[in-house]
């Protein structure tokens, strides 16, 4: 609440400036010698100094180019967010002592569990990357994580695969045709973008029912790509159940981990139903949620069967938040059948489109052509069914393609 307050206050404080005379205004918002204003960050670098956020050096210059360093960070986002003082007293990181000029800014952080260190060190005078970045500003403005940006140079087994996400779908960050650039340092003019982008849409973040339905998509996203790079890391070290088990129990609750994950391992079950398969355009065209008290998200949605495997159904989760964390309580898919998805042409046809438009193609146009009755077997009961199966011609800068599309499963060829 305390972070919302001051957020808020920020705000005013534009309103107010944007009224006060020019002359005024103009000596608030000095400009910096080496900042003209064509500079692609000119306006956030601007609003950031007028709210005593940044400042220059004394030679007039602001240095856009140079790196910013984790200590400069964490008293930024502490000027902005005025984060309660440090419950931890001690030092916690070695190059980080009680008589360091940046100690109380940089525990403010560490108390919220938005910094922490290798090794014992901090490592304040360490220039920032990109996708250190992005888990710092994902965890102090509590962003939620409602689409996944699919980067191509960032993929769920990165540490930051989540955080990264979480700015792109709140407009924090684009990245650079289709890469995020993980290991590109931030420079000072950057990282007044980001703080700006960021500050904007923590002021725009919605409430009642689009909130709820933002925070489910954001459980649905954020815990199941966990899992996942859990997961897969451990396949790719060889790494047995009990050797990760504690790291599932970060996302999951001891029931679900014990109960669901484990027989994967063990070979009783063959797989979970979002390793290796993001949902993405289905929460587009079907998903209910609600939450009926502040420690439960219920969340419903279906995901579309693919040719590789036998994925696929009527998605239904629950997420609960255990102690300050939020879990998996349970995430079970009903393949369809007799009862299935029924979708429409329309639907179909978004779908293709989406799908074309996630992986960054141009000048698609979709066009239905046609449509025949296909019958299909209910896999629990054995019982035969009807569905639509649509033809869809799609051109492209790719050429023309045809598509099959079952609107039972959503299954697409």
């Amino acid at each position: 609440m305390k972070k919302i307050f001051k957020v808020v206050l920020w705000t005013l404080l534009l309103l107010v400036l944007s009224f006060v005379p020019m002359g005024f205004d103009e000596v608030l918002a000095k400009e910096f010698k080496d900042v003209s204003k064509k500079h692609p960050n000119y306006v956030a670098i601007q609003e950031m100094q007028k709210a005593g956020f940044i400042n220059g050096y004394p030679d007039g210059s602001f240095r856009p180019q140079e790196p910013v360093s984790r200590k400069h960070v964490a008293v930024l986002l502490d000027k902005v967010l005025k984060f309660p003082q440090p419950s931890t007293q001690g030092v916690v990181f070695s190059d980080v002592p009680k008589n360091h000029a940046y100690y109380t800014p940089i525990m403010k952080l560490y108390d919220q569990g938005i910094v922490g260190g290798s090794d014992g060190k901090f490592n304040p005078e360490s220039s920032l990357t990109r996708i250190q970045m992005a888990k710092m500003l994902d965890l102090a403005f509590e962003f939620n994580m409602t689409k996944h940006a699919g980067f191509y140079d960032l993929i769920v087994t990165h540490w930051g695969y989540v955080h990264a996400n979480a700015l792109f779908a709140n407009d924090v960050t684009k990245g650079d045709r289709g890469q995020f650039k993980p290991n590109e340092k931030v420079t000072r003019a950057h990282y007044a973008e980001f703080l700006y982008r960021a500050i904007q849409a923590h002021n725009a973040q919605p409430s009642g029912d689009q909130l709820v339905k933002n925070r489910a998509l954001d459980k649905l996203f954020r815990l199941t790509s966990s899992i996942e790079r859990i997961f897969r890391l451990s396949e790719d070290n060889n790494q047995t159940f009990n050797q990760v088990r504690p790291e599932f129990l970060q996302y999951a609750t001891a029931r679900y981990v014990d109960d669901v994950i484990a027989k994967v391992y063990s070979g009783e079950f063959d797989y979970l139903p979002y390793v290796d398969d993001i949902l993405h355009t289905e929460v587009k065209l079907r998903l209910d949620y609600s939450q009926p008290d502040p420690d439960v998200l219920h969340v419903s949605t279906i995901q579309f069967r693919n040719v590789h495997d036998d994925k696929g159904g009527f998605v239904n989760a629950v997420f609960i938040n255990d102690s300050g964390q939020w879990k998996i309580s349970s995430y079970d898919v009903e393949f369809p059948g007799t009862k299935n998805f029924q979708l429409t042409m329309d639907e179909a046809k978004f779908a293709i489109e989406d799908e074309y438009d996630r992986y960054g193609f141009e000048n698609v146009r979709v066009t239905y052509v046609s449509k025949k009755q296909v019958t299909g077997e209910d896999y629990s009961t054995h019982k035969k069914y009807t569905f639509d199966q649509y033809k869809f011609m799609v051109d492209s800068d790719f050429g023309r393609h045809y598509m099959t599309f079952n609107s039972d499963s959503g299954l697409i060829y």
